[in-house]
């Protein structure tokens, strides 16, 4: 079997990270390594593999120096594969190439950021090198067709998780529990979703609802403080990271993914599987997990009026309730288990090099 670096800037506790977690678990630890620049929450995870592990600055995209320790590494290893999880990490796989290592690189393209004219130029330069590039969205797919990247050179290929559902009653909570995943920052729109809150409160006010928000961030504070002036708090509750996260879905009714930019929401997979109804907001890739009235409810972002009446159907609606978690279920199962994804993934390990 091939060898496999994987190549990661920081070990941050997203979805991408989770991502090469669950690859580097099933491919092994004598046909994989890890090479990374900067720790952080998940490092301990990584280690738990016991796996080869290098630590190398990357600086930038066109880091020569960490392409010259690349290429040390990869000589070392004898490794065959170099699978990259950003663009920065990309660039300097494909200089490691150029510089003459013997491997072929993978990208994987997890998050949609804005790129300037000389970084679309250096994507057509530098994309004509991997043998490979893995989209995690067909909204991920079009974006990066956009910024330079040929697409004969992309394939989606949607996050995958292992089957996490436990065989429980549907039976709701009372009142019932709704719950927001994630790192508390700007971009997965907390602060939206606590407007809407507060409008479910003023047009709904005999509703009985708890909502717990999980996770860590530079956003707790205002959090905090917007909480108390919308006078919501016995109604939310800032609950902190949790590290059994499956846990958390069984302790909850309905989840929300209010965020502002989302490549494909491991969050929103995970809930589907574990048949909670989703309500999300119609942006990036999320409407390829959350078909709208079928695994879910769709919402535009910063509709706080849309936000509010969707939780007020959802709390109300029992049919539509067990309909949204029954036909989210089957969705996560034709389209959404780590096996499909393994499958498609390790199939592009296994084809030739193309450049």
């Amino acid at each position: 079997m091939n060898k496999i670096m994987y190549l990661l800037n920081y070990i941050g506790d997203g979805g991408s990270e989770k991502y090469v977690l669950d690859l580097m678990e099933s491919v092994g630890p004598e046909h994989c390594i890890l090479v990374y620049s900067i720790p952080g929450p998940f490092l301990k995870k990584f280690e738990q593999l016991n796996v080869p592990m290098y630590q190398i600055k990357m600086r930038h995209p066109f880091d020569i120096q960490a392409a010259m320790q690349l290429k040390k590494i990869i000589k070392k290893e004898k490794i065959d594969i170099v699978h990259a999880q950003f663009l920065r990490e990309n660039y300097i796989a494909i200089l490691a190439k150029l510089l003459g290592a013997p491997i072929r690189v993978i990208w994987t393209y997890h998050v949609n950021v804005p790129m300037s004219f000389h970084l679309k130029w250096s994507n057509s330069f530098f994309t004509r090198y991997n043998d490979a590039i893995i989209c995690i969205s067909q909204f991920m797919k079009e974006q990066l067709c956009q910024k330079g990247v040929p697409e004969k050179k992309i394939k989606v290929i949607y996050n995958g998780v292992a089957d996490p559902y436990i065989d429980a009653s549907l039976s709701q909570h009372r009142p019932q529990k709704i719950a927001v995943i994630g790192r508390l920052s700007k971009e997965k729109g907390q602060l939206f979703l606590l407007k809407g809150l507060k409008e479910l409160r003023v047009l709904h006010p005999s509703l009985q609802w708890h909502c717990d928000i999980i996770g860590e961030g530079p956003l707790k504070e205002e959090l905090t403080e917007m909480i108390q002036e919308l006078s919501l708090c016995e109604h939310v509750s800032l609950t902190g990271f949790q590290d059994d996260i499956i846990k958390e879905y069984t302790k909850h009714d309905i989840i929300v993914i209010p965020s502002e930019n989302e490549g494909l929401s491991y969050v929103a997979i995970e809930a589907i599987a574990m048949k909670k109804p989703v309500i999300a907001t119609n942006v990036g890739g999320l409407p390829e997990v959350i078909v709208h009235n079928h695994s879910g409810l769709l919402i535009p972002y910063g509709s706080e009026e849309t936000l509010a009446a969707s939780l007020a159907q959802l709390l109300q609606d029992e049919k539509l309730y067990h309909s949204l978690a029954e036909c989210g279920r089957e969705h996560y199962l034709q389209n959404f288990t780590f096996s499909k994804m393994l499958k498609e993934v390790t199939a592009i390990y296994r084809t030739p090099s193309s450049c």
